[in-house]
């Protein structure tokens, strides 16, 4: 029986134009007796295609071939997420699949499993790689599309290297650009007028026949660009519908409601957003395309930085009002996304996919840990987490570089499992028991314990390695929401790391230890009632209230940088000149150039080798 669904998938097909290499090697690794890769990476910049890609290799798969398709952003980060999400869409019955559960199901027959918007699954990454997708049988074809190059670790990882491939994507041939333009009703000279100033990208491709289809005899000479389209295709649009876009581009999600609270009371604005050529409807509420979303989000924080403040907090009052209790991934999805700190939005949401892989620690790795803390450390110190590995080894993970080697490590253990001697015998984790005992937690709130981080070049502080392990501490607190109630650490230096650590909430425990080389400070982190969710929350709702005089971020940290910025930040300190970043972020050289003037300001400095030093501390290097 022929079904709607097959005369959409039909019809998808049919407006789909250009890649034909990219869906070559795809349906022809399926086909393949023995395929050249089980893992493809899709990537390029938003807008580019890559989801549309995808779905056109889908339909054009053999019969035979069982497909698996995930969106990312509706994935929990988590390894029992991932699985849950995987075994929803095989219809596994089991709450709970795990992978061996669903390699059983998967084996026997050639499947394909594609995981869109891979970029927000940075938390997965070194997971997928090194537990889940080994566990999978060989008839499994993996695909991963996102807005990023493959991590390091993809090709260098033993075994890896030849089993991977990487199909980037650019602008589209100039004959598929004018065979998309056709196919949305122009005709040869309006095809021709809007491919000049789209320039194949398929997203200014569709912003352009969107004009020109609403404004046929108009000139559109200038914009070059998603961001200037994007403009002159607003300027066509009614005021109303304008800030409803701009509402809903300040949150992850549009619902009816959400959108109605957004702005400030009942709204009818939400059919007139469905019906714009860059809005999508998803199950759960409309998606602005990030590409969109991004650019209409930074225009208003520039322009009209009250007037986003205020949308956020509304939207902060409606979730924070209707997800009360909720442990649903989508909820926790849509309080992170509305914050802002950029050491938190960048661990959970990496900007680029993170040089080094993160897992857990071997018996060979023993060496290199205890080695890097007597770099770092006092003798007493290292004595004492050697004791920790001894107790607990399996609560270590390293990140490792290109070549494998130990770069950093974390150790981060349940209160409930760590050695009750240690508690008493380590004076910082002393520290941690005495705060325990005068505040403690309702019985059945996970308490984490974070003994120690360090780089082998930077210490404690920020560097590349350490985020990874910082990366993966936050996967950590997702597998534990909602019963995690606080997580205790040390620091050393608090002159350097107190910018980072308390705009995130972490406060002093006790008194400062000294353990032979000056006084380190134990530290915790209280989430509350409300767990992950309510810790959120809070972190919205301080930078959502307007700023106090004087309140700016202090010189020389990236606290105050835009999503954007830091963007252009990270891709300065790879050594882009501006004309590269803006051929990468598909904005001007004149608009690259005022972003990096705007962060020189806010950071407080004259330079790109500055801006780069500033951009390795903080872990904004790609490695």
């Amino acid at each position: 029986m022929s079904t709607i669904a097959d005369r959409v998938r039909e019809s998808a097909a049919r407006e789909f134009v250009g890649r034909r290499r990219e869906l070559d090697v795809l349906v022809g690794a399926v086909r393949a007796t023995d395929p050249p890769f089980l893992v493809a990476v899709v990537h390029g910049p938003g807008g580019i295609g890559k989801s549309s890609l995808v779905r056109r290799a889908l339909a054009a798969m053999p019969a035979d071939v069982r497909c698996v398709h995930l969106d990312g952003r509706d994935v929990e980060p988590t390894p029992e997420g991932f699985c849950r999400a995987v075994g929803g869409a095989l219809g596994i019955a089991d709450p709970a699949p795990t992978p061996a559960t669903l390699a059983r199901a998967l084996d026997g027959r050639r499947t394909v499993l594609v995981v869109d918007t891979y970029e927000v699954l940075g938390l997965l990454d070194a997971w997928l790689r090194t537990r889940f997708l080994p566990a999978m049988p060989a008839s499994t074809l993996t695909v991963l599309a996102g807005r990023d190059r493959p991590a390091a670790a993809w090709y260098s990882a033993p075994g890896w290297g030849g089993l991977v491939t990487e199909l980037p994507l650019g602008a589209l041939e100039p004959d598929d650009a004018d065979a998309l333009l056709r196919s949305r009703g122009l005709d040869a000279e309006q095809a021709s007028r809007a491919a000049d100033f789209a320039r194949g990208h398929p997203l200014a491709l569709e912003l352009a026949a969107a004009s020109v289809r609403a404004d046929p005899a108009g000139d559109r000479d200038g914009p070059s660009a998603p961001a200037g389209l994007l403009e002159a295709f607003l300027g066509d649009l009614s005021g109303p519908v304008v800030e409803a876009v701009e509402a809903a581009s300040t949150v992850r999600r549009v619902t009816q409601p959400l959108l109605a609270a957004v702005l400030g009371g009942a709204d009818d604005r939400f059919d007139l957003l469905r019906d714009l050529p860059f809005v999508e409807a998803a199950g759960d509420g409309l998606l602005l395309h990030d590409v969109v979303r991004d650019t209409v989000g930074q225009d208003l924080a520039v322009r009209d930085p009250e007037r986003r403040r205020t949308y956020r907090r509304r939207a902060l009052e409606h979730l924070t009002a209707r997800g009360a209790g909720s442990d649903s991934w989508q909820h926790t999805a849509d309080l992170m996304f509305l914050v802002e700190n950029p050491v938190l939005r960048d661990a959970c949401f990496p900007s680029a996919r993170p040089e080094h892989w993160v897992e857990a620690a071997g018996p060979q790795d023993r060496t290199a840990v205890l080695d890097i803390t007597a770099r770092h450390e006092p003798e007493a110190a290292r004595r004492l987490l050697e004791q920790w590995w001894d107790r607990h080894p399996g609560s270590f993970s390293v990140a490792r570089g290109a070549g494998g080697e130990v770069e950093a490590f974390v150790q981060i253990i349940p209160l409930d499992e760590a050695d009750p001697v240690l508690l008493q015998t380590d004076p910082v984790a002393a520290e941690w028991a005495a705060h325990l005992r005068e505040d403690p937690v309702p019985p059945d709130g996970t308490v984490l314990l974070m003994r120690r981080w360090l780089g082998r070049d930077s210490g404690e502080l920020r560097s590349p390695a350490v985020s990874a392990c910082w990366l993966d501490v936050k996967r950590v607190y997702m597998q534990q929401r909602p019963r995690l109630r606080r997580i205790y650490s040390v620091v050393g230096d608090l002159g350097r790391l107190g910018p980072v650590f308390v705009p995130l909430g972490f406060g002093p425990v006790g008194d400062a230890v000294d353990l032979g080389g000056g006084p380190v400070q134990p530290v915790r982190l209280d989430f509350g009632p409300g767990s992950v969710d309510g810790w959120l929350a809070r972190l919205v709702g301080s930078e959502a209230a307007a700023p106090a005089p004087g309140d700016a971020a202090p010189a020389g940290t990236v606290a105050g940088l835009s999503s954007r910025e830091l963007e252009v930040l990270r891709l300065v300190a790879t050594g882009r000149t501006n004309r590269e970043i803006g051929g990468l972020l598909f904005i001007s050289e004149k608009t690259a150039s005022r972003h990096l003037s705007n962060i020189f300001d806010k950071l407080g400095i004259r330079s790109r080798a500055e801006a780069s030093r500033i951009a390795a501390e903080n872990g904004l290097t790609a490695g």
